[in-house]
């Protein structure tokens, strides 16, 4: 039936019968039993069943009388349009033409209907066209068209399709969880071959039923459906205010049960349930939400478990821009010549930002034009300390500070060499020059040599960095055959003392290296002296060899005496 947009929810599908019921209607409406639409359900059923039997000898009364007056208005006025006009046939072709969309939303009453189904007549028929129940609130009954003897299930007051079915005719305020029934017609059919037909009374076939079956299964005045209100809030810029949603749920009726699920592209973000016994209007607000694209699906549920989609809204967030930004110094500083580099996110191409760089010693300040959503911008020309880097927006008199970020540039250590100059000569001492560079413009440095009995040698002496960087320190009368160590020390201090944008308030700078110092030269011959032996001069004071020298001089000259005396005393014997 293309009067039905909603899928149907029935047990058992529809039958292809229940397409070209229209057809069939046109065919019934042309015989003499069946009268038309209107006229079956605009007077009361009692009237003519007490009428028109007797006026009619050509039908069978006796399976008129069976059902009750009120259960049967089918078979009694089905005789009246037979003797009066044959123009009864009309009917059946003006539903033929009767678009099967536009006829059941025009309605609002029972007679005001245009059917496209109708009541089988007193023929026996093997398939009946009834208004089957849903789970659904909204469409509560589907048009099918099950065989005869299924809706009787061998019972004469009961049906057998489903035959769980058997609840009340659905009404707007209907209990929850109730289970209402099947919408069934009353009609004939054979049972088993046997010369006289059977009747099925019907099933909740009262004015109300026919009137709902008369509307192809529709209410004929249904309830007005709840209605979502979906409101929310997005970003622009940076103006501080985090998205928010807001869902407004109207016309809702205690008897039933009510969802709301938010979802985004991560997935559910919450589930709002609201309970039968709520009615009118009630509200619910989601403070703050992140950006995505957003989702809400408004359900309804009549019989627990079975839920059903009552509108939906589909939007996008656009969460509120950050701007982030990180400073890092490179390198160092001997002076004013330090280095940063600023690296901003969350930016907005072709806007102007103001900044302010603050120092212990220093203020600037400027515009910046956004080339893309990401920048790195250096500064230059900085000296050692603490700066504080802030980013404001819309640039102006009195831009809002979105980003701030605090870096220190650190001062340079010195750098330190030494020139050495040797012992001159014996007895005499050496000395040191220590070249000092990268000196920070400003800062005092203290410099020292400690020979390797730790002695100070030259004292303490200080240097004050200059514009060159660079400084001499010199130290003199240093003791020769020696070692040295030579140490450099600079304590760094913001202005102050303390400082006002950063956490670094004192620095050391330091730096070492060592030297060494040769012997003098020895001691050289004076002129006029005897020289002395060369085993005296090279053992020197303290050697063995110049003693055995001389031990064998003294040798030499003893045995010479003696030798002496020896000639001396033959000589006296020979003059005797």
């Amino acid at each position: 039936m293309t009067a039905f947009a909603a899928p149907a929810m029935a047990d058992e599908p529809a039958d292809p019968a229940v397409v070209e019921s229209a057809p069939a209607a046109e065919a019934e409406a042309a015989e003499p039993g069946t009268p038309p639409a209107e006229e079956q359900a605009a007077p009361p059923a009692e009237e003519p069943v007490a009428e028109e039997p007797v006026e009619e000898p050509a039908e069978p009364a006796e399976p008129a009388a069976e059902p009750a007056p009120v259960e049967e208005p089918a078979a009694p006025v089905a005789d009246e349009p037979t003797t009066e006009d044959p123009a009864a046939e009309e009917p059946g072709a003006t539903l033929a033409e009767a678009p099967a969309a536009e006829a059941p939303a025009e309605s609002v009453a029972a007679g005001d209907v245009a059917a496209l189904i109708v009541p089988p007549g007193e023929d026996p028929v093997d398939k009946v066209t009834i208004c089957h129940r849903t789970d659904s609130y909204s469409n509560p009954y589907v048009v099918i068209t099950p065989a005869a003897n299924a809706e009787v299930g061998g019972q004469p007051s009961a049906i057998g399709h489903g035959e769980e079915h058997l609840g009340p005719i659905f009404y707007p305020d209907i209990p929850k969880h109730t289970e209402w029934g099947d919408i069934v017609p009353a009609f004939y059919y054979n049972d088993g071959g046997e010369s006289d037909p059977e009747f099925f009374p019907g099933l909740n076939w009262d004015a109300e039923g026919q009137a709902i079956y008369e509307n192809d299964c529709a209410l004929p005045q249904p309830p007005p459906p709840p209605t979502m209100k979906v409101e929310y809030t997005t970003c622009v810029g940076y103006d501080g205010d985090d998205p928010s949603l807001t869902v407004t749920l109207e016309g809702l009726r205690a008897n039933l049960d009510y969802r709301v699920t938010v979802s985004n592209q991560d997935g559910v973000v919450d589930v709002w349930v609201i309970p039968a016994g709520t009615s009118g209007t009630v509200s619910n607000v989601w403070d703050p939400i992140p950006g995505g694209s957003y989702t809400v699906v408004f359900e309804q549920s009549i019989v627990e478990g079975v839920w059903e989609v009552v509108d939906e809204e589909s939007f996008t967030v656009e969460e509120c821009l950050v701007l982030d930004v990180t400073v890092a110094a490179i390198g160092c500083s001997l002076g004013y010549d330090g280095d940063a580099l600023v690296s901003l996110s969350g930016l907005v191409v072709d806007e102007e930002y103001d900044w302010v760089l603050i120092g212990d010693d220093y203020f600037a300040e400027g515009t910046l034009v956004a080339e893309a959503e990401s920048m790195d911008v250096p500064f230059g020309d900085l000296a050692p300390g603490n700066y504080l880097l802030e980013i404001g927006w819309p640039a102006g008199e009195e831009p809002i500070v979105l980003a701030d970020a605090t870096f220190f540039v650190e001062p340079c250590p010195p750098d330190v060499t030494v020139t050495v100059t040797q012992c001159p000569a014996y007895g005499g001492t050496g000395s040191a020059v220590v070249h000092l560079t990268s000196l920070v413009e400003g800062l005092t440095y203290e410099v020292w040599v400690i020979d390797e009995n730790d002695v100070v040698q030259g004292g303490v002496q200080a240097v004050v960095g200059d514009a060159t960087h660079m400084a001499d320190v010199e130290f003199t009368d240093l003791p020769a055959d020696m070692s040295y160590d030579v140490y450099v020390y600079a304590p760094w201090e913001p202005p102050g003392g303390m400082s006002e944008w950063g956490e670094v308030d004192y620095w050391e700078l330091n730096a070492h290296t060592s030297f060494t110092l040769d012997p003098c030269p020895p001691k050289p011959h004076e002129p006029g002296k005897p020289a002395t032996p060369a085993g005296l001069a090279e053992t020197g004071a303290g050697g063995t060899g110049g003693l055995l020298a001389a031990s064998m001089v003294l040798l030499g000259l003893g045995g010479a005496a003696l030798i002496a005396q020896r000639h001396r005393a033959a000589g006296a014997r020979t003059k005797e």
